[in-house]
């Protein structure tokens, strides 16, 4: 799919600087379901009119692409962002566990990860990795669409001049100062009580403000000798002149004097980077109508989520972080009263333990046309056949060899052939290289789908054992034990010493989820196991009715670092 240029005079260069001219699509893969009824395997956005909002774990730049693809260009109408600032500081989460007073560092193994979430960059990195994602939001923005950037200090120069570049500088509309109160001790310095935000429309022209609901109460002072009139107007005498006051309120500022979150506020999820609800709504109520759909792929600890949810708005949200969404998962569910339903997906982070899953994507992926008819090959991909080798295991010659023989049987067959693998053996490629070189046709071209980008993961290993009572409808299940390959590798600890490092497996757990109507397609929340302090376990055992006697049950667990892994009776 083609990309719209830049609209402005380029006026910032950095080493590496390119433009997106065209985006790849990356499948999404359904996780989670909140509170939905026939989830979609792909979320669209015909299907997503109708039904449930959206959240989304990967690479920003990959569920982006996706969304374009999948038919959300041009139908956002808010975008609101908080990305990472490039200040030094490490928001790694730090967790300890159960019982422990150790910490480990979290979230996943990607470098991509580590850096976005740790917010510890060069500022060449930073300043390529927000132009290609920006240029991908303008996209997905309508045209009365508006997108507003969150930052500080250090990066908010760069910043003007990339949104300028990307959006045009006729397009700002405001450069908005949040104020808050923040007991700070420093030295030689004025201490910080703001941040930034820029707002730029799609439109020069036109875009979603809502005034009448942004105006501000006059104060007491404000309105002293004034005199109400019988349409609600303020009126008042001066040098013969009549002066009109709006009767719902002065125009509102661009200085948004909001405090931080109080240690004992609900809405606290002790985040490190979490925003005031009061401030994201602010700016969802000004840029968005009842209909809009709102997105925000820096999700974090889920505000922009949960201020949209209140104010009625269909909302997006995405973080390449296990703990945002979880975090941002259970905050609808537990701060809501009556919240719409939610559709988990995961995009290019896939969690796969068959080839027949991981083929299933890869086929979407690339794009392969798949021919039912075929006994052999798995379709064609641009004029070459096609053959997925087994992808939970490196490619080998054998596999070469049975394509070979194949070809063999089909004299006629000119075509080359594409083979889709999930590794290989060593040294493998240059022999078929080599081998290319001396033959006309029936070229064996090889594609790794790792090196290609396509990223899968180890998942944690659990054993549970299920009691089941079909005739009373009913299942005691019981987790016996738990190995996070995550932790071990934090830990730095070998698989065969790990009892003697952590006396309760349970130290690792951080919360149970059970489904009791489990289709193997996603995830339904029926009961949770969520300890209310660090110190406490999980019950490990559970006692469940069924809903029918056929009913298959699935337990979730949630490790202290975020990994999930799902054991089904």
């Amino acid at each position: 799919m083609k990309i719209t240029p830049v609209k402005g005079r380029p006026m910032l260069q950095w080493v590496g600087k390119r433009p997106i001219d065209t985006v790849n699509n990356y499948p999404a893969q359904l996780a989670e379901v909140y509170d939905v009824d026939n989830p979609e395997t792909e979320p669209t956005y015909e299907n997503f009119r109708l039904g449930p909002n959206l959240m989304f774990q990967g690479d920003n730049k990959e569920i982006l692409s996706t969304l374009l693809v999948q038919g959300f260009r041009g139908k956002i109408d808010l975008i609101y962002i908080d990305p990472p600032f490039a200040s030094g500081a490490d928001y790694v989460r730090k967790v300890a566990l159960r019982g422990k007073r150790e910490k480990l560092a979290a979230e996943g193994h990607s470098v991509a990860e580590q850096m976005q979430y740790t917010d510890i960059w060069a500022n060449d990195t930073y300043l390529q990795f927000m132009f290609e994602r920006l240029i991908l939001m303008r996209e997905l923005l309508s045209d009365k669409g508006s997108i507003y950037l969150h930052c500080d200090p250090t990066m908010s120069h760069y910043l003007k001049l990339i949104m300028d570049e990307i959006f045009g500088g006729g397009n700002f509309v405001n450069e908005i100062v949040w104020k808050y109160n923040w007991a700070s001790t420093v030295k030689k310095k004025f201490s910080q009580k703001h941040d930034t935000i820029f707002w730029y429309a799609k439109s020069p022209d036109d875009w979603i403000f809502n005034l009448d609901e942004m105006r501000e109460p006059y104060t007491e002072s404000q309105l002293k000798g004034y005199k109400q009139d019988e349409r609600g107007y303020y009126t008042l005498d001066s040098s013969g002149k009549k002066w009109y006051a709006h009767p719902k309120g002065q125009l509102p500022s661009d200085l948004f004097e909001i405090g931080i979150i109080s240690r004992s506020a609900k809405e606290r999820q002790n985040y490190p980077t979490q925003k005031p609800e009061a401030l994201v709504g602010r700016i969802i109520k000004a840029s968005s109508n009842e209909d809009s759909i709102v997105l925000d792929c820096f999700a974090g600890s889920g505000t922009t989520a949960v201020a949209a949810e209140k104010l009625g708005r269909r909302w997006i949200a995405a973080d390449l972080n296990k703990g945002a969404i979880q975090t941002t998962m259970k905050r609808i569910q537990t701060r809501l009263d009556a919240p719409r339903g939610i559709a988990h997906y995961r995009v290019n982070n896939y969690d796969v333990s068959t080839d027949i899953e991981l083929k299933r994507i890869v086929i979407a992926k690339y794009g392969v046309a798949t021919d039912r008819k075929e006994l052999f090959f798995d379709g064609t991909l641009d004029r070459t056949l096609v053959k997925i080798v087994d992808l939970t295991k490196p490619l080998t010659r054998l596999n070469i060899q049975h394509i070979k023989d194949e070809l063999d049987e089909r004299p006629d067959e000119a075509r080359d052939v594409t083979v889709l693998c999930n590794g290989s053996e060593l040294g493998f490629q240059e022999e078929l290289n080599t081998e290319n070189q001396r033959r006309p046709i029936n070229k064996i071209i090889v594609r790794d789908i790792g090196r290609e980008g396509i990223t899968t993961f180890e998942p944690p290993q659990a054993k549970v054992d299920f009691d089941v009572n079909r005739d009373k409808q009913s299942v005691t299940l019981t987790i016996r034990d738990y190995i996070s390959p995550t932790i071990l590798d934090r830990l730095d600890i070998e698989r065969t010493v790990f009892d003697e490092h952590i006396e309760d497996f349970r130290a690792q757990i951080d919360c149970v989820l059970l489904d009791t109507a489990y289709t193997g397609e996603h995830f339904t929340i029926v009961e949770s196991d969520v300890p209310e302090k660090k110190s406490d376990f999980i019950k490990g055992k559970y006692t469940v009715s069924l809903p029918r006697p056929d009913a298959r049950v699935a337990v979730k667990i949630i490790d202290m670092l975020g990994e999930e892994t799902i054991v089904t009776e």
